[in-house]
């Protein structure tokens, strides 16, 4: 049986149930297998938010608190998250570089690459035995709502791949590089009724 280990980049982390449970199906901690789920962090994160005058600090209202509060409500997503994926052998990372926004999406798959410092890095390029390269966010919205438009590449021995296989583990590593795991941080556990209302919203159409 191989060692199989996924690994997902969502730039609006929103996992479904149904997404969940196919990527726990990976958790494996006695073979080494493991999911592990990429998205962005509060200073990279697209709804990240503005710095504003203060004539306009004075003047908040009601659209204003909302938008203010979306990256913590996709905190507390990134939260429920992490204990389904950290509890079957996984990592859930936060992109974080300043000036930058993170919005990169796909899945890389990988068998027997067996280096165990970092499981999250794919240390054998070899190692990916499939890609997935398109629009989709990997959320609600992508699941129910919209058409998205994805390629899925398969890799064999036969096909002589080796550069494009490096080629998608850079990509994936070199994100990693400037992320931080989730088990390290502290989530706030007085999240305020707006972004609870903000946080279902999310679930259903984001």
């Amino acid at each position: 049986e191989q060692n199989m280990s996924v690994r997902l980049s969502s730039a609006y982390l929103n996992l479904t149930p149904r997404l969940r449970s196919v990527l726990t199906m990976f958790g494996n901690k006695r073979g080494g297998g493991a999911p592990y789920v990429l998205t962005a962090g509060a200073m990279s994160h697209g709804f990240a938010p503005k710095k504003q005058t203060k004539s306009k600090q004075n003047n908040v209202g009601i659209v204003d608190k909302i938008k203010s509060s979306i990256p913590e409500a996709f905190l507390t997503l990134v939260k429920e998250a992490s204990q389904s994926i950290i509890a079957c052998g996984g990592k859930v990372l936060l992109y974080e570089r300043q000036g930058w926004t993170f919005h990169a999406k796909g899945v890389w798959i990988t068998a027997n690459d067996t280096n165990t410092s970092r499981r999250e890095l794919i240390h054998d390029p070899t190692s990916v035995v499939s890609t997935i390269i398109g629009s989709g966010n990997y959320g609600a919205r992508s699941e129910d709502l919209d058409v998205e438009s994805n390629c899925v590449i398969v890799f064999n021995e036969q096909s002589k791949s080796e550069p494009i296989q490096q080629s998608v583990a850079n990509d994936w590593n070199n994100m990693c590089e400037r992320s931080t795991v989730t088990e390290d941080l502290d989530f706030r556990d007085d999240v305020n009724n707006l972004t609870n209302i903000v946080v279902q919203f999310m679930k259903k159409f984001l």
